[in-house]
């Protein structure tokens, strides 16, 4: 699944050319980290070596490695690489809060202790569904880019665990439980960062958004009847929505099992018909920006190498994985003078359960954009030797007008 994945990013690089790019992923080493740790090493030593990053000659690549801190470890990891022609890069030490100069590529695997470049957030325990902490949080990330200032947040939600309580009601159980931890990270943000809203800011990876299971079912299996199977028990183990007039079964629903008679009505047309029940987000409007959604749903993708294109049959399928923004941020990509493309990858390849997204626009960076509204400020955090660089974009900006886009 390696090469997949590395074939998978070569395609996108070679057909949309980036100058800078910025990989978030969840989930680094999967469950079971001990055993994986090797091919995360081997991943990253061939995306490094890739043939179409060889003119990105700085990045900086952090992976959570912290896995026995259960209270801090979130198994995030960011990839962001620059190219030759992109100018000066410092990133934020979120500790001594000034700007680092990036000149070359480094590797920060590890539990961050010795990178203030990246802050790794863990939810508090009380936001969690069941209170016990698992692999969740995010990491943020604020770069300088010439004089342009750019934050990344890299996300992870919570997840619905079971099906029965994600049908109970609208919105559900696990819906509330990520709209309140979304609410916490978006409030945090702005409290330690009060340049948040001025700056593009993007915030993307797995929401776990998940359409309205209750909505689906009672769209899908309208009119049929509903047979329940239970353990000696009495706990609830399995339910068949049956059609009345042939006894057909058309949904099969246990705790960790989604099994629709017609899976193909969730891709055709790109799931249009079921976007009505994609709702997370509206929680968020004006806070948040999106593009228009127009790719299949993204989660949960079969993991046999040869099944690619088939979904799962746990879940019901949902767009997962977004590319969402600030105002400030949707803002740069509506001034993007090439038009933006939002889309999933590898439609027909297998690389995980997940369709990963991605977002490609022009960002500008002509303009002066700088920390706390003074380019002045910015220059006394800089290090001396990049201060008379950025003065000299600067006063090219200033006088001659010049251009300088990524």
């Amino acid at each position: 699944m390696i090469q997949s994945w590395l074939d998978s990013i070569t395609s996108v690089v070679q057909k949309y050319n980036p100058k800078i790019l910025c990989i978030h992923c969840q989930e680094v080493g999967g469950k079971d980290f001990d055993v994986s740790i090797d091919s995360v090493n081997e991943f990253v030593i061939k995306f490094l070596d890739l043939e179409v990053l060889k003119d990105f000659d700085r990045g900086r690549i952090h992976l959570d490695n912290d896995h026995n801190n259960i209270e801090l470890f979130t198994a995030l990891g960011t990839l962001y690489m620059f190219h030759k022609s992109v100018p000066p890069i410092h990133c934020w030490n979120f500790e001594e809060k000034c700007y680092k100069p990036v000149t070359d590529r480094k590797v920060f695997f590890q539990n961050f202790k010795d990178c203030r470049c990246i802050n790794r957030i863990k939810y508090p325990l009380e936001l969690f569904p069941d209170k016990r902490f698992s692999r969740k949080g995010y990491l943020h990330s604020r770069y300088l880019i010439g004089t342009k200032v750019l934050d990344l947040v890299n996300i992870h939600l919570f997840h619905d665990a079971n099906n029965f309580v994600a049908k109970e009601k609208v919105p559900s159980f696990y819906s509330e439980k990520r709209r309140k931890a979304l609410e916490y990270v978006l409030k945090k943000l702005k409290e330690d960062n009060t340049e948040m809203n001025i700056h593009p800011c993007y915030i993307y990876g797995d929401f776990n958004f998940r359409l309205s299971t209750k909505q689906v079912i009672e769209y899908l299996c309208g009119g049929t009847k509903a047979k329940e199977v239970f353990s000696p028990e009495g706990t609830l183990m399995e339910q068949n929505f049956e059609r009345v007039s042939d006894n057909q079964v058309l949904l099969k629903m246990k705790v960790k099992s989604f099994q629709y008679y017609n899976p193909c009505q969730f891709t055709f047309e790109a799931g249009r018909e079921f976007r009505k029940f994609d709702s997370e987000s509206n929680s968020f409007v004006g806070e948040l920006h999106e593009l228009p959604v127009r790719f299949p749903p993204s989660y949960p993708f079969s993991e046999d190498l040869d099944k690619g294109n088939q979904f799962l049959g746990t879940r019901c399928p949902s767009w997962c994985d977004r590319i969402l923004a600030f105002p400030s941020g949707m803002k740069a990509i509506k001034e993007s003078p090439i038009e933006p493309v939002y889309n999933s990858m590898s439609p027909d390849i297998c690389i995980g359960d997940h369709k990963p997204v991605f977002l490609s626009f022009t960002l500008r960076i002509d303009e002066e954009v700088p920390l706390n509204g003074n380019v002045n400020d910015v220059l006394t955090e800089l290090d001396d030797t990049y201060k008379e660089c950025i003065k000299g974009i600067n006063n090219a900006m200033n006088e001659e007008s010049t251009s300088l886009q990524e």
